[in-house]
């Protein structure tokens, strides 16, 4: 009769248990506690089984088996759900996860049903083959390794819930024991129960049992109603830092003070081309390229990307503990080209209209009334032709700079160089154009690509002033991408205006003579590139455009073709 009261009454608590499993599915959307309704349905299983199987016999041995294994899984995920341990996806990790508890089910399953006289627990010997017995060492040994395994596991859960609770003011300071109980009670009392009924009875055993099933269910009940489990969110506490960090659209590296990264967020990975994993392992250097002492707070730098050459606005903290002892860095990296080229235009064009657009139309005038006043109408009408051409080419400057800034497609480097000098080459007839640019093809803003060339070859021909002039455009494919060559033989570029370039900004003695340079240095800007200037021997220039791969990692791709125009 006591076992048949025992009986009914787990079957009752686990008809509670369900009836709360039900409020949990349907009444809470939080992840947490669907993992609690996890628990509580193990734990609703296992009672049930146990009423069923009247804690006798093989069955009953199962019972134990698979509670001693499962609820201690059920509860760690309940536990890293609620504290904010992101629990592994992938099919694989799972695996791995759950295979220790898989093992020892197996070889729990072993002993219990052909061994018996090795299970734990009173029961009848009964006959079985000596071969199938002789594995019993084996299946002991996965046994144990899976509840050593689920005892590891359940007491970092309940650490985990402890530490949550024992964080954050706001929950109830009952939660952690009542929680850890209801997790924690069947595998005690399916472990310990059965020593319990030996010296006893099983009588006791099972009302023991059946008490602390009573106790897990009301403790369930309570921890979701009047104890608060799910009133407040603690995960966003404890993930809140890690979604923060990688929420935010800027580069954010972590280092300790020896220069080592301990994190960085996805953007930083995306744009520095590095996955975490291999960034963590070496020093900040490694992933930026270039040295901590460089990264000041307030510098701008200019750093290699998967998309090229970017300009990088620093911005670097200290990390203290709460001694206010310095532990390492926050490094974020704003990138900044765009802004920076936006004020570049800004400035450059303000300085062409206030200063060459008053010089040219003071000519304009002066010239016109030079012929008013009798002067050589000719030579008078030739100036205001020339000052006036140069006035519409620089308009048609000022156009193509909106023409930056396009959509990355597949280029054919040749097609645009050969288009490029031929429009040019239509301009100055007197000055003779080669091109060796074989069949490359990168992916690239061509827009940017064709106004950049288009302004460093124009600037070629129109400043050559030597008796056989010439340009010759060529390129190669490099470990990097590809460089184009824009090489002359005129004045070459003075070292002011290169000067002027590599600093980014002109003031009112330093700034260059027009548009075309400044042009060319946005478009490559634009197309991640770098602006080179070297001297041609025995005279003359040679103009380097080094455009990147992307960040698709599409290569250049080449034949041996080339041609002549």
């Amino acid at each position: 009769m006591r076992l048949l009261v025992a009986g009914r009454l787990l079957a009752g608590v686990a008809g509670g248990v369900l009836a709360v499993l039900a409020f949990l599915t349907h009444a809470r959307r939080e992840r947490a506690a669907t993992s609690y309704a996890v628990l509580l349905g193990s734990l609703a299983v296992t009672a049930l089984c146990a009423a069923v199987t009247a804690h006798t016999g093989v069955p009953y041995k199962l019972v134990w088996l698979g509670t001693s294994l499962v609820v201690p899984l059920a509860l760690a995920l309940f536990a890293f759900d609620y504290y904010g341990i992101s629990v592994p996806s992938g099919r694989a990790a799972r695996v791995v996860a759950v295979a220790p508890a898989v093992a020892g089910g197996l070889g729990g399953a072993v002993v219990v049903i052909a061994t018996p006289r090795m299970s734990p627990g009173a029961t009848a010997p009964v006959a079985v083959p000596a071969a199938v017995e002789a594995v019993g060492g084996v299946a002991q040994t996965l046994l144990d390794a899976g509840l050593y395994y689920t005892t590891a596991v359940m007491l970092v859960a309940v650490g985990l819930v402890v530490r949550t609770v024992v964080r954050y003011d706001r929950l109830d300071a009952r939660l952690a024991p009542v929680v850890a109980f209801v997790g924690v009670w069947p595998w005690t009392a399916n472990l310990f129960v059965p020593e319990v009924a030996a010296v006893t009875s099983l009588g006791v055993g099972v009302a023991a049992v059946a008490g602390g099933y009573t106790l897990s269910a009301v403790g369930a009940a309570a921890a979701v109603g009047p104890l608060g489990l799910f009133d407040t969110a603690p995960m966003a506490g404890n993930v809140g830092p890690e979604v923060v960090l990688d929420s935010v659209e800027e580069c954010v590296v972590v280092v300790d003070d020896a220069g080592h990264v301990l994190r960085l967020n996805t953007v930083a990975c995306e744009t520095f081309g590095v996955t975490e994993t291999a960034a963590t392992a070496g020093p900040l250097s490694a992933v930026v390229g270039v040295d901590r002492e460089t990264l000041t707070d307030g510098a701008t730098v200019e750093l290699d990307t998967v998309d090229g050459l970017r300009q990088f606005a620093v911005t670097r903290s200290a990390v203290r503990d709460r001694e206010e002892t310095r532990r390492g860095s926050v490094v974020l990296f704003r990138d900044v080209t765009t802004r920076r080229t936006r004020e570049q235009r800004l400035a450059v064009l303000n300085r062409t209209l206030r200063h060459n657009l008053r010089n040219d139309a003071s000519s304009i005038v002066a010239n016109a009334e030079l012929i008013g006043d009798g002067g050589d109408p000719e030579t008078c009408a030739d100036r205001i032709v020339d000052t006036t051409r140069e006035l519409v080419d620089a308009a048609e400057r000022a156009r193509e700079i909106d023409r930056i800034g396009g959509e990355q497609t597949a280029v054919a480097i040749s097609e645009v160089s050969e288009a490029v000098v031929s429009e040019v080459a239509a301009d100055h007839p007197e000055v003779s154009f080669t091109t060796a640019v074989p069949d490359l093809e990168l992916v690239t803003d061509r827009d940017a690509l064709w106004v950049a060339l288009r302004n460093v070859v124009d600037n070629a021909a129109r400043h050559n002033d030597t008796r056989e002039p010439f340009v010759v455009v060529s390129a190669e494919e490099t470990g990097d991408g590809v460089e184009l060559a824009v090489t002359d033989n005129g004045p070459g570029v003075p070292e002011h205006e290169r000067a002027v370039l590599n600093a980014g900004e002109e003031d009112q003695l330093s700034h260059a003579s027009g548009l075309g340079l400044w042009t060319a240095q946005w478009g490559v800007t634009a197309a991640g590139g770098r602006l080179r200037f070297s001297e041609n021997d025995p005279r003359g220039t040679v103009v380097t455009l080094s455009l990147p791969t992307r960040a698709d990692g599409t290569e250049a791709r080449v034949s041996p073709a080339a041609g002549d125009g």
